[in-house]
């Protein structure tokens, strides 16, 4: 039985052995999209307001995007079996409980919208429909597919597929023997897929990574996203958000100035750090604090090899440690595309 999450927005072992060979499946290797860009991601120190939604406007921002290929699925959610409070919270949002009308279990993501006192909360309505038109543009085994729009609760929603396996780390846990080779290059075809469309995740790591009943992973969580939209029908406004960001991911030079936006090569970096944490089954620098990590950045400092899962003196251990210390460059520059990452 197929499941789904709704994603609601309110006005919001390893696997290298010591002997140095891995175990890839080259079958599981997917045709890839060689379209790749570069750029630089910052970030803008996030406020929150409260937020308000007018009914009406979310019934526009469906019709809207409706019009433009997005699937309408509001009859389909059983509004009588959601829940009143969150089982999990993200970066962006609380996840509730909920169900199709068919009996279908679902979940429910709220997004968290910022924006300054007297500013239409319609614009910000707009903005997050904007993040579901990026996400209906995506169709790849391994991002996440997006079912349909929905007005769920007075606010403009997503609908998609749950996956009952949970995100990367979870599914680890109870799948150590796992080939942890394969998990990554799926990720990594993820990533260029997107790049490919002119797509930026924004916020890729193992959290964001959901794996499928058979074991595919999917690219998830198109909060930070952006894609160049060019259709003027649309009628979104330039994106005035601030996005929020997961420090221990998070590509150094977003620190150095504000007012940029996530961008590729931002995500080359945040790649690096989640096939990291595919092979280790923790996240980048779990035995540090975050203070402790303010500093290793200024210090330009890069994780220290795990031993353990990616031995040296290993033909593949050091051909995976090369690819990983090139997706850590300090200069956004030097770092190599998506493609070029899966090719190693």
């Amino acid at each position: 039985m197929l499941r789904f999450s709704v994603i609601l927005f309110r006005c919001p072992p390893g696997t290298i052995s010591q002997s140095g060979r891995s175990t890839i499946s080259h079958s599981t290797r997917l045709k890839r999209n060689r379209h790749i860009f570069t750029g630089i991601y910052h970030h803008r120190q996030p406020q929150l307001y409260t937020n308000t939604l007018l009914p009406q406007s979310c019934t526009e921002v469906v019709a809207l995007l409706n019009k433009h290929g997005c699937n309408d699925v509001t009859d389909s959610l059983d509004m009588s079996a959601c829940s009143q409070h969150p089982f999990a919270s993200g970066g962006f949002g609380d996840v509730f409980f909920g169900r199709l009308c068919d009996g279908t279990a679902v979940a429910i993501k709220t997004i968290r919208t910022y924006y300054k006192p007297g500013e239409e909360a319609l614009v910000y309505n707009k903005q997050a429909a904007k993040e579901v038109y990026t996400w209906s543009k995506c169709k790849h085994p391994n991002v996440v597919q997006l079912t349909g729009l929905a007005v769920f609760r007075d606010c403009v929603a997503m609908v998609s597929r749950w996956e009952e396996n949970g995100n990367l780390l979870s599914y680890l846990s109870s799948h150590s023997s796992t080939d942890r080779c394969n998990l990554s290059l799926a990720i990594c075809d993820g990533l260029a897929y997107l790049h490919g469309i002119t797509i930026v995740h924004g916020d890729l790591k193992g959290a964001n990574v959901l794996i499928a009943q058979d074991g595919t992973p999917m690219l998830a969580d198109f909060g930070n996203a952006t894609l160049d939209i060019s259709n003027p029908t649309l009628g979104f406004t330039q994106n005035n958000t601030k996005p929020s960001f997961s420090l221990r991911w998070t590509a150094p030079e977003m620190f150095d100035e504000e007012g940029s936006v996530p961008t590729m090569a931002g995500d080359i970096y945040s790649l690096g750090m989640t096939i990291l944490e595919t092979f280790t089954s923790e996240i980048p620098f779990a035995d540090k604090t975050d203070r402790w990590l303010l500093v290793h950045i200024f210090h330009r400092k890069i994780p220290s090899r795990p031993e353990k899962v990616i031995p040296t003196r290993s033909i593949d251990g050091d051909k995976l440690w090369d690819i990983l210390t090139k997706c850590w460059s300090y200069d956004p520059k030097d770092r190599p595309n998506a493609i070029e990452v899966w090719d190693e």
